[in-house]
């Protein structure tokens, strides 16, 4: 075959990304891991500041898949992250990448070694202790959650692999039903994913089926989707149907109510959202009327209510012990008594406005504090 020119004729912006990189980190890196690294220097470049969160809902992936991504690259020494003097993240820092053992310095030696023969035999891992620790000017601000590594990594399949299962009846039913959902055919990428659900999270055939109607139901109708629910489900110890569904019906009555007490039209929520809900029904321990009273409150007080400024109240409440209505009631009657002393032993002028002197409600003192709980999240104070 005779050798071909690549060229363009568009005049967008472009990203520049090390041969290095495409040549030696990339081959034996997960495809999801790969599209975080080149997003990242995507942003770079642009000097804009990002948010997992953000990251996440750009892939159709969950935070926990981002943070994996990032925890992978910094193990590689292609980033480093960066921190406060509390230990907080605050940035991600893309290091100079290097070519494995030879320690290639130019495109030219580096792709002239891809060419020889015996390649594989020069082509090794580097020892990550042999890498540059140089820091670098090129920071990418970012805010990061915990990093949770609980799933197995997911591995490459072979042709002999799906060949293998192929013969396994339950196998075909779960292709079948994934192609029949999904209304379209399953690609080698697709493969890989539900390969690795199968036969490394080890999902039974039962909770398989329910995942694929789950995600049907959600409108996301595609794989990589599918996949990183199956991550988040093994990561909450889920194992069963039952488990699942009622997992389920629990974040979906949450959901509803979020949506009709802030009015929100939308037919399936978003990634973010679903984190939110997650910890406020797994973590919290609260259910649909203790998250309506929660949203309820932020409608009162704040024009826009978000989901951050409702998860301000339910964080409160669960940091107070709070786990029904009696103890919201005895936290608004602490709120009250609290505002009512701080109120007699302030000197302030008196006013001529009989208003002025009128005891804010139990309600309003926590919105306040509601309110600046909110503000120091959002500020990351």
């Amino acid at each position: 075959m005779k050798t071909i020119t690549i060229s363009t004729e568009n005049s967008e912006t472009y990203s520049s990304i090390s041969n290095f990189f495409i040549d030696y980190y990339m081959t034996d890196a997960n495809g999801e891991f790969v599209k975080v690294y080149l997003y990242l220097i995507r942003l770079l470049n642009s000097k804009q500041q990002i948010s997992v969160a953000e990251i996440a809902d750009h892939f159709n992936l969950t935070e926990k898949d981002i943070c994996r991504a990032i925890k992978y690259w910094v193990t590689k020494d292609a980033l480093r992250l960066t921190f406060d003097g509390k230990g907080q993240p605050t940035g991600i820092v893309v290091l100079p990448l290097k070519a494995p053992e030879m320690e290639l310095s130019t495109e030219s030696d580096a792709f002239s070694l891809l060419r020889s023969d015996d390649t594989s035999a020069h082509v090794e891992k580097a020892d990550t202790a042999e890498r540059s620790e140089k820091p670098s000017n090129k920071i990418v601000p970012i805010t990061t959650p915990a990093m949770e590594l609980s799933a197995p990594q997911k591995p490459k399949f072979t042709q002999k692999d799906i060949d293998k299962l192929l013969r396994d009846q339950d196998w075909e039913d779960i292709l079948y039903q994934v192609e029949t959902l999904f209304e379209k055919p399953i690609s080698q990428s697709d493969t890989q994913s539900l390969m690795y659900i199968y036969d490394t999270l080890g999902f039974s055939v039962d909770l398989f089926e329910y995942l694929i109607e789950y995600c049907t139901t959600m409108k996301k109708k595609n794989c990589r989707y599918l996949e990183a629910t199956a991550i988040g489900w093994y990561q909450d110890g889920i194992q069963t149907k039952a488990q699942a569904k009622e997992q389920y019906a629990l974040m979906s009555g949450v959901c509803r109510v979020f949506y009709k007490t802030l009015g929100i039209k939308r037919g399936a929520p978003t990634t973010i959202e679903q984190e939110f809900f997650k910890t406020w029904t797994k973590d919290y321990g609260f259910g649909e009327d203790i998250v309506e009273e929660a949203c309820k409150r932020a409608v009162l007080h704040t024009q826009n209510p978000t989901i951050k400024y409702v998860n301000g109240i339910l964080t409160a409440w669960h940091n107070a012990g709070v786990t029904d209505f009696s103890g919201i009631k005895q936290e608004d009657l602490a709120h009250a008594e609290t505002a009512r002393n701080q109120k007699a032993s302030a000197t302030t002028k008196k006013s001529g406005n009989a208003f002025t002197n009128f005891t804010q409600s139990s309600m309003s003192s926590e919105l306040d504090e509601m309110e600046q709980l909110f503000h120091k999240e959002v500020n990351g104070q």
